[in-house]
């Protein structure tokens, strides 16, 4: 037994020089200083040491309590989440197998043979099998197996945050979707009462009938339009059911997309923070480690494979003396083993590897590049959707008064039916656009938050 000890610690000093394959460094990644997006005439905000919302529940900035506890509810109950947390959990169980093939097998066997008293055998054996890592192959398995399992719990993170921000647009739709339909509410309870004057009217053979018929068209318009709104929010309801795992119901209400907080700036910190802050760009990295390891493996197959074998215990022919001092026995043999031809299949497999390990290398560099392209769209969509929300602010202003003003002339007797019409179609387009901007201001926002990892 001290014999197998002693040649387990000499091999294992010896193994250190002779680890085929190479090591994972990381590319040049042609990283650019700053975000174009950031070029702006404003002061541009960076975020100051220690200042971050990346382990914080981000979400809860816009001061929402219902938004809150929705999202709270989806991490706690998405069965999408659900499904990646078991994924983490095996891949550590991968990790962990991993690092015990590095060590011995231990364990027993016992066996008795009947035949007649003079050749009865009877033995307990402890047994102990090692394959020597002589080339480094299960060293590179291990390293390879934490790579993905790094990249499994970065994923992790990428199905968390995508799911935050998935329940927050939701949300803010429903909310835009219930502000639509009040104004087409309105919308529709004006022109009944437009309709119905102008049909007394035309009864009265003071209005034209075209009056009558425009009229009629326009209320059938927003009664048409009502309804769609309504069947949008149905669905809308529905899919965010599905992402907190709940039968149809209805969702709750807390803000309205008017009342929700817009923070003035955020910081967006550097383009090279992505790299070690964005959750699906570290585990693409991750991934690509683990095929470059990968290498290794396949360029250790190639060589002579090394193991040793243990018996240790008990033999004896006689069951009374199986305890005694001359029934200890114990073995010790080695092996080598290694291909020597193979119609090329052993270099093909290394080929094989290496072009997956290319692959990863694309698949990372493009991860990184959409990241660094997601920020400054997100950039981008938040100052453009900032003087878009003013224009339209500005544009429903002036069409509720131009429409008050055309009411009042047309009331008087100043103007036609037509005129009429036409502001009212203009403040309507205007209440709805401005609804639609300002719910695209907020997506924006968590957008960019996604963008960024999660936070800055």
């Amino acid at each position: 037994m001290k014999k197998l000890i002693y040649i387990q610690i000499i091999i294992a000093l010896l193994l250190s020089s002779c680890l085929v394959g190479k090591r994972y460094i990381r590319p040049e990644m042609n990283v650019p200083g700053k975000y174009i997006g950031s070029e702006s005439t404003e002061a541009k905000v960076t975020a100051a040491p220690g200042e971050t919302t990346v382990n914080l529940q981000w979400f809860e900035l816009f001061g929402d309590t219902v938004l809150n506890r929705i999202i709270k509810q989806a991490l706690n109950v998405n069965t999408n989440l659900q499904n990646t947390v078991l994924r983490v959990q095996q891949s550590r169980s991968t990790f962990m197998n991993s690092k015990a093939d590095l060590w011995p097998s231990v364990g027993y066997s016992a066996t008795a043979a009947l035949k007649d008293p003079a050749s009865d055998n009877f033995n307990i054996m402890g047994t102990a099998s090692w394959e020597i890592d002589f080339w480094g192959k299960l060293r590179h398995a291990k390293r390879a197996s934490f790579a993905e399992m790094i990249a499994s719990e970065e994923g992790l993170k990428t199905v968390r945050t995508t799911l935050v921000s998935d329940v927050a647009n939701m949300y803010f739709q429903i909310r835009d979707l219930d502000n639509r339909i009040e104004v087409s509410k309105q919308t529709l309870a004006s022109r009944t009462s437009y309709y119905t004057m102008v049909n007394e009217r035309f009864i009265k053979g003071e209005s034209a009938e075209l009056d009558k018929l425009q009229a009629e068209q326009q209320l059938a318009v927003a009664e048409a339009s009502l309804s769609s709104l309504n069947r949008e929010l149905s669905v809308a309801e529905r899919s965010m059911n599905i992402l907190l795992a709940q039968n149809p119901q209805p969702v709750p209400r807390g803000f309205q997309n008017a009342d929700q907080v817009i923070l003035p700036a955020i910081p967006e910190g550097l383009p090279s923070t992505l790299l070690e802050q964005r959750p699906d760009v570290k585990a693409a990295e991750n991934i690509l480690i683990a095929e470059t390891e990968r290498i290794g493996v396949t360029q250790a197959m190639r060589l002579p494979g090394f193991s040793l074998t243990g018996l240790f215990g008990v033999a004896s022919l006689d069951l009374n003396k199986l305890i005694s001092s001359d029934a200890y026995s114990s073995s010790l043999s080695g092996m080598i083993t290694g291909p020597i031809f193979e119609f090329g299949k052993n270099k093909r497999r290394v080929d094989i590897q290496r072009a997956e390990a290319e692959i990863a290398l694309n698949s990372f560099l493009n991860t990184y590049r959409t990241a660094l392209g997601d920020v400054e769209n997100s950039l981008v969509a938040i100052k453009s959707l900032k003087v878009e929300l003013a224009a339209r602010q500005r544009q429903v202003v002036a069409a509720r008064k131009s429409l008050m003003l055309t009411k009042a002339k047309y009331d008087n007797g100043y103007s036609n039916y037509l005129e009429v019409l036409v502001a009212e179609s203009y403040a309507y387009d205007a209440e709805m656009l401005l609804s639609v901007t300002r719910s695209q201001q907020l997506s924006a926002t968590v957008s960019l938050y996604r963008a960024l990892g999660g936070g800055w």
